[in-house]
């Protein structure tokens, strides 16, 4: 089957929210306030729109389903950036309550520090900042989870990324990747398969032809690149690792 405009995902900002204790409304309603001035929203390395901001307040509803499995999250927040621009962070989720996420939202005195894939959340955001502005255009969602440190405020934590669908890309002829012989890591965007990907390179080329060009469309941090092709490998001469020669990107070994 051939996948075409699926979206795909953009690592984008890293969320770290300090929470209060909760405050009960009703059996299956709670609230949780954030800790003013405590949490941080920052972008990762590379995003096209750089941020780093503080959460000057905000909560969470948290309503809780009526078969106790999952709960439903509801959150509305402020927070200011370096220039001391606001902006609006909002967000809706679903957490499963059968993990070790559930011992923490009940308040269990056994609750560890939990993993992500158990809590998902939609973000939107809103600003008239200029520079930030493009934020309220787009669409984010995250993982979440609970990070728990002794005498510390519980932290949540999410990975958010921005959603889009892959720009289409004309080739004269049809390029599809495949893999043989280069020690490194590298995430891509297949042209035929239309989403991420993080692949274990042993070597890499197109089975068009030479490899002799490339269209990126994010480099979110060192070492990683997106791209819908990756293409003319060289050798750097110091540390005879792959390098993208037309572009002067090194692929560090992991």
């Amino acid at each position: 089957m051939k996948l075409t405009n699926f979206p795909i995902l953009i690592p984008a900002f890293t969320a770290q929210i300090a929470i209060n204790d909760p405050l009960v409304i009703t059996s299956n309603l709670l609230n949780i306030p954030f800790v003013p001035k405590a949490g941080t929203l920052v972008s990762e390395p590379g995003y096209e729109l750089p941020l780093e901001a503080t959460f000057i307040h905000g909560s969470d509803f948290i309503r809780r389903d009526s078969d106790g499995q999952w709960v439903k999250l509801e959150v509305t927040s402020v927070a200011r950036d370096a220039s001391g621009s606001l902006l609006r962070f909002s967000y809706n989720g679903v957490v499963n309550m059968a993990g070790d996420e559930g011992k923490v939202i009940r308040g269990d005195t056994n609750a560890t520090t939990t993993g992500f894939g158990n809590a998902f959340v939609q973000i939107r955001f809103e600003t008239d900042a200029p520079g930030l502005k493009l934020l309220q255009d787009k669409l984010y969602v995250g993982s979440g989870r609970f990070v728990i440190e002794e005498d510390r405020p519980v932290i949540v934590e999410y990975k958010i990324s921005e959603v889009e669908v892959p720009t289409s890309h004309v080739y004269h002829q049809p390029c599809v990747p495949f893999i043989v012989k280069l020690p490194s890591k590298l995430r891509v965007v297949a042209p035929e398969l239309q989403f991420a990907a993080l692949l274990l390179l042993q070597e890499y080329a197109l089975s068009c032809g030479p490899i002799q060009a490339a269209w990126f469309i994010n480099i979110p941090t060192p070492g990683w690149i997106q791209a819908l092709q990756v293409v003319y490998m060289g050798v750097d001469p110091q540390d005879q690792y792959p390098i993208l020669s037309t572009f002067r990107v090194t692929l560090h070994r992991y």
